[in-house]
């Protein structure tokens, strides 16, 4: 039972990860384009599918709360600061975008403030991951460390950037599958421009993880160091898959692509670090809620996953089709660079 929920909370991070991921991504993108009606053509391609894509955050945090309770107990006070940022960004997030939507055109207040908060986002969930790798402090079974040990020498700061263009990298292949003409060009550009950053990023990050964790790192069994070496390999056919098919038919290719190479980078680091939960001392045996606690949970995980599962299908598959080219209107704020779709879209 302890195990098959931390399935569940795996899946439901990988999710997370590849559904939320693009769209902060596409939303940190919105800061490097120029052309208002882009900009508004991706916040619109956000504004569909962002709150259900955070649901998957929800179902994560609440899992954890209560399968795992002494890994929320542990990990969270070693992580306040980055983890209050992230949820300040997102909630600030939803409510730009919501705004910006309400106006015409590309609202440069609502809309930079929405790109803002997606890269804290961005940043935040990368530090979040990078602190948790790098290891938790604790004493008798509660955290014994200081507000500012997250940062350690600086790891959490790399994966909090490799976040960053990770997110932006899957960001720009969504783009490129859903926008078409010359805005789809540039976006394919852009997985091609970012593929490289976030290889190198990738690469450094694990190249560094043995020295900036205090966990005990172990590939030495053949059912941990196999689907480890499989996990590189699939990782490596992603990223060049990713590159190769950017702007090519199908369109999607390349955002599986995105997907592939993130589950294979969990995969990865479940060979590394499996049973630490919270890294070097709580396991998933110890940390486990007790077995009524644990049925009871798989029993509404039962209700509510495939509803959840449901929703995020029914609202992709509304959204699937390129939106149309709307012109823009014959205004003073178009004329000043600022895009005015008409009322049409």
């Amino acid at each position: 039972m302890v195990f098959f929920w931390m399935v569940v909370l795996l899946l439901a991070l990988l999710v997370y990860v590849i559904m939320d991921g693009y769209d902060l991504g596409i939303g940190t993108l919105t800061l490097l384009e120029r052309d208002g009606r882009t900009r508004r053509r991706m916040l619109e391609l956000v504004g569909n599918v962002w709150d259900g894509n955070e649901s998957w955050l929800i179902l994560l945090a609440m899992g954890l709360w209560g399968g795992f309770p002494e890994a929320y107990a542990t990990a969270l006070p070693g992580l306040y600061l980055p983890l209050c940022l992230m949820i300040f960004a997102l909630i600030f997030r939803g409510f730009a975008i919501e705004m910006a939507l309400q106006r015409p055109g590309f609202d440069r207040v609502w809309g930079r403030l929405f790109g803002l908060g997606s890269l804290v986002a961005a940043f935040t969930q990368g530090v979040l991951f990078g602190g948790l790798l790098s290891g938790i402090t604790v004493a008798n079974q509660r955290f014994a460390g200081r507000t500012f040990d997250f940062l350690g020498h600086g790891y959490a700061l790399l994966t909090g950037c490799a976040a960053v263009l990770l997110y932006a990298w899957a960001g720009a292949a969504q783009l490129q599958a859903k926008l078409a003409g010359d805005e789809r060009r540039r976006a394919s550009r852009q997985v091609r421009r970012l593929t490289g950053p976030v290889v190198l990023a990738s690469a450094l990050s694990a190249s560094l993880l043995p020295t900036a964790t205090s966990a005990r790192l172990r590939l030495d069994g053949v059912d941990r160091w196999l689907p480890f070496a499989y996990a590189l390999l699939i990782a490596a056919g992603a990223f060049y898959t990713a590159w190769l098919w950017a702007g090519r038919t199908p369109r999607q290719v390349s955002f599986f692509a995105t997907a592939g190479a993130q589950a294979a980078g969990l995969l990865a680091l479940i060979c590394l670090y499996f049973p630490q939960l919270v890294p070097p001392s709580v396991t998933i045996y110890s940390a486990a809620a007790g077995r009524t606690t644990l049925v009871f949970l798989t029993a509404m995980i039962g209700i509510i996953g495939p509803g959840t599962v449901a929703y995020g299908m029914y609202a992709h598959w509304v959204f699937r089709s390129t939106p149309p080219v709307v012109p823009v209107a014959d205004t003073p704020s178009a004329a000043n660079g600022r895009a005015v779709l008409s009322p049409s879209n």
